[in-house]
């Protein structure tokens, strides 16, 4: 049969370990886990057994993509199209306890999420591999839509659609204790309609507990400021922070998907980190004046001035409804913004990166064992207040 797919199960490991490594090439050969695999093998894994699936039963095709840490297959289970991600490295045997425990905690977090804007969970499995298998959708990857699309950006309508889908999403998250530390449009999906974002990618989303947490998690264009420190900190050292690093995210993102834009394009990791250690931010040059005020006080460099998503979703539902005559609605409504605005960020400017080389007091980038420079600089500082503009537009919507 000329047409004829290639399916292996699960269930043969040694040909789906052949198959994994020969697609993955010298990127993830055995040696990257040489330390790791040569930890204690005593790790017992406390998963409900209800959510374990019988790897007899599935099947796995084609990658679709490929991370540091996992591989995502299409596939299906019980004939039913699936998206399987296998953890690296790819026999359970060979992993870490360090390795098993994050693997443990991501499934037992998805497996009790349920809400319409995030992908939805089937199972688990533990043995040969770790693998999570969730449902397939047939759209694509946000940043894959908008990339079809440029220079085009998307209508206002449509991104404030997205933009309540995502806060639904982390509202859902949030109110069920979970922060998810790695919201960007890279973990957002669409389904086939092109019309709905779905959340995915649980991998560094944790409890939110009071008190000091790991900051090893996040992506430096999207990582809230609270998340960098002046003062180098040594790798999985605690540090104080609670799930309103998700709101500052849920900005950047948002200023990407309007923009249709990379935030701090033309700048590499460092120096995207180093520009929100700064409190500058991507320019608002040309971005729609009815979101202002609410994109200022999400990425607020005092997280206490930040809104909680309850109260960004109940502005995005507003905004969506009045959608169609937003203009009339706006001109009565006066627009200010923030107490302190916070400098914009101009791209492509060579100043910024002799200014990073050339200033004198560290700043650590958690998880990294690179450090840039940030001057300490003093300024007299006021006593923070409730984003004004945030209030005047909840006003102008009657939202109480």
């Amino acid at each position: 049969m000329a047409q004829e797919r290639r399916f292996v199960a699960l269930s043969d490991p040694h040909l789906i370990l052949h198959l994994s490594l020969s697609m993955l090439g010298a990127a993830y050969t055995e040696s990257d886990d040489d330390d790791a695999t040569k930890e204690d093998d005593d790790f017992v894994f406390e998963i409900d057994p209800t959510v374990l699936v019988d790897t007899r039963k599935l099947i796995i095709d084609e990658p679709i993509a490929e991370g540091l840490n996992s591989i995502v297959y299409k596939g299906w289970y019980e004939f039913n199209p699936v998206s399987i991600k296998v953890v690296l490295p790819m026999q359970t045997s060979n992993a870490s306890s360090a390795c098993k425990a994050k693997f443990q905690r991501e499934v037992n977090l998805i497996s009790r999420i349920k809400h319409q804007n995030i992908v939805k969970f089937i199972g688990a499995s533990v043995e040969p591999r770790m693998m999570i298998i969730t449902e397939l959708l047939e759209g694509c990857s946000l940043p894959k839509y908008l990339e079809s699309i440029y220079p085009n950006t998307l209508s206002l309508e449509q991104s404030i659609s997205f933009a309540l889908d995502i806060s639904q999403a982390m509202e859902y998250l949030h109110a069920n204790g979970i922060i998810h530390r790695d919201l960007k449009p890279g973990n957002l999906l669409l389904r086939n309609d092109k019309m709905q974002i779905l959340l995915t990618n649980f991998e560094t989303a944790r409890e939110e507990i009071s008190g000091e947490m790991t900051s090893e998690a996040g992506t430096y264009r999207y990582m809230a400021p609270e998340l960098f420190s002046k003062d180098p900190l040594s790798k999985g050292e605690k540090k104080c922070y609670d799930h309103r690093v998700d709101i500052h995210s849920f900005a950047m993102a948002m200023w990407a998907i309007i923009k249709n834009q990379t935030p701090f394009k033309g700048r590499c990791d460092l120096l995207a980190a180093y520009a929100t250690a700064k409190n500058m931010r991507p320019s608002l040059e040309g971005f729609p004046e009815v979101l202002l005020p609410l994109m200022q006080s999400c990425w607020e460099e005092d997280p206490n001035l930040r809104p909680e998503f309850s109260e960004i979703t109940q502005i995005l539902e507003k905004l969506l409804h009045h959608s169609t005559s937003i203009s009339p609605e706006i001109e009565e409504c006066p627009i200010t913004s923030v107490e302190e605005p916070i400098p914009n960020y101009v791209e492509d400017k060579s100043e910024h990166v002799d200014e990073a080389q050339s200033l004198n007091t560290s700043v650590c980038i958690e998880g990294q064992s690179e450090i840039i420079t940030v001057e300490a600089q003093t300024k007299p500082k006021k006593t923070p207040k409730k984003c004004k503009g945030l209030l005047f537009f909840s006003k102008c919507f009657h939202i109480c």
